[in-house]
């Protein structure tokens, strides 16, 4: 449900511990990092399918997302084979909602700094995460997440169990 886009350069240790929290929110199934996919798989493909199937979008951007270069010098951002961008396309063009999520005093993007195919990403509301705050800004994101995309929380073996539980109880008064 909740895809988790970033530049390893940028920003890999702070996507970790979103990941983390997130899932130990969500459960481990309903987050998604490139680094799950398995080998030998068509990675773009890949990508494709899970972005086109998830809930929401998470674009983590640090302060280098949008100056990152190739080992030409290059901006990544404006080679069609970058896979940050790459994700951002394919959620835009499948409606799935994006979330700018800024860490390290990251600014957001403006559309004159974007290539064309992200000029929307712009647009897009984004949320930051500090340091400082880290658990409350964390738990805001989470709760944003549940109450505009219906994600609910994982079921931790205490709801399973009392679940379970009701469960007999309806069956033996039934």
């Amino acid at each position: 449900e909740i895809f988790l886009s970033y530049r390893r350069q940028d920003s890999q240790s702070a996507t970790g511990r979103l990941a983390d929290d997130l899932e130990a929110h969500f459960g481990d199934d309903r987050v998604f990092r490139d680094h799950e996919i398995v080998a030998g798989a068509d990675f773009v493909e890949a990508i494709r399918r899970l972005v086109e199937s998830a809930t929401v979008l998470l674009v983590v951007v640090g302060p280098r997302w949008l100056s990152a270069t190739d080992g030409a010098g290059r901006r990544r951002l404006d080679d069609r084979a970058d896979f940050v961008r790459l994700e951002i396309e394919l959620a835009l063009a499948a409606r799935v909602p994006i979330v700018p999520v800024l860490i390290e005093g990251a600014a957001m993007a403006g559309a004159g700094e974007l290539p064309a195919s992200l000029v929307e990403f712009a647009r897009c509301q984004a949320v930051e995460l500090s340091d400082k705050r880290w658990r409350y800004d964390v738990t805001t994101l989470i709760e944003s997440l549940q109450a505009r995309f219906a994600i609910d929380a994982a079921a931790t073996p205490e709801t399973r169990n009392a679940t379970s539980g009701l469960a007999w109880s309806r069956l033996a008064t039934d």
